[in-house]
C-alpha cells in the first residue's frame, strides 16, 4: 500500500509549509550534517519542499516521488533531477548515492521496510530524516475521536519517527522549536489537508473537525523539529536480522 499525494498537490505546501526563520535553521543544520556527502537522494521528494532548497545550497540531489502531481509543482519551483517511482522499487544502481533523505515518508508505505531496504541498497552512507517527535495535539485529538467512529486513522506504515526505537540514530539532535497556532491547523483540517483524514467518511470528518475547534480554537503550542541520521551499515544489520526470524 502507497498513500499519493496527488490530491492536496495544489495545496500541499501551504498546509505543511514551515515559518521562514524556522525552515531555514532545518535547510542549515541539514547543510551542514550533509557536507561530506557528494550525491543525495530525497525519497519522497514531494513539492520540493526541502529539495528546492537543499540544492540551492549546492547539494546535488536527485528527487523521485509516485505523485507527478507534486513532482509538477517541484519542477515549477526549478527544483532538477526529478524522477516518477517507486520508494520499494528505485530505479538506481546499488551505491548510487552517497546519502538519502526520507522526511514523513515510510509511514505511507505498508511495506515500509521494503523500502528501507531499497533504500539502503542505492546508498552507501547515511539516512537523514527530519521529524517532530510528538504529534501535534490536534492530530491525537483527531486519531482518537476517530476511533471513537469506529474509523482506524493510524499510520500504514512506520514513521520515521518510530524507526529511531528499532535502530538507534548515529545523530539525533533538535534543530528548530517555535509555537505554532491550532488555528492554522484547523485551517488544513477543514480542507481534509492530512492523509489520515482520508480513511474517515466526509460527514464524520466534518463532525470530527467541529470538535477540534470547540477544543483548541485560539491556542497556541510549542513544536520542536529533530535531525536524525542513520549510518546505513546499522539499517542493514536491522534488515537482515529481520530476515533471519
Amino acid at each position: 500500500m502507497r498513500i499519493p499525494f496527488n490530491r492536496v498537490a495544489q495545496i500541499y505546501d501551504k498546509t505543511r509549509g514551515l515559518p521562514p526563520k524556522v525552515m531555514g535553521k532545518i535547510v542549515e543544520a541539514l547543510v551542514k550534517e550533509m557536507k561530506e556527502h557528494r550525491t543525495v537522494l530525497d525519497i519522497g521528494v514531494g513539492t520540493g519542499r526541502f529539495a528546492k532548497p537543499l540544492q540551492e545550497k549546492g547539494v546535488e540531489l536527485v528527487g523521485i516521488d509516485i505523485s507527478r502531481d507534486m513532482m509538477q509543482n517541484a519542477k515549477k519551483k526549478g527544483v532538477k533531477g526529478l524522477l516518477l517511482g517507486d520508494a520499494c522499487s528505485l530505479p538506481f544502481r546499488d551505491y548510487s548515492f552517497d546519502a538519502a533523505i526520507s522526511v514523513h515518508v515510510l509511514h505511507l508505505i505498508g511495506d515500509w521496510q521494503t523500502a528501507l531496504k531499497e533504500i539502503c541498497r542505492v546508498t552507501e552512507d547515511g539516512l537523514f530524516s527530519i521529524t517532530h517527535i510528538h504529534q501535534s495535539p490536534l492530530s491525537e485529538a483527531y486519531e482518537e475521536l476517530a476511533r471513537e467512529k469506529g474509523y482506524d486513522t493510524r499510520r500504514v506504515g512506520l514513521g520515521e519517527y518510530k524507526l529511531k526505537e528499532i535502530v538507534k540514530p548515529a545523530k539525533f539532535f533538535r534543530a528548530v522549536s517555535w509555537v505554532s497556532s491550532a488555528d492554522d491547523r484547523l485551517t488544513y483540517f477543514r480542507q481534509r489537508a492530512y492523509s489520515r483524514q482520508w480513511k474517515v467518511p466526509e460527514d464524520v470528518d466534518k463532525e470530527i473537525v467541529k470538535e477540534l475547534e470547540r477544543r483548541f480554537a485560539g491556542q497556541k503550542y510549542p513544536l520542536e523539529i529533530y535531525i536524525l541520521r542513520w549510518n546505513i551499515k546499522d539499517l542493514k544489520s536491522y534488515l537482515k536480522k529481520q530476515t533471519q526470524h
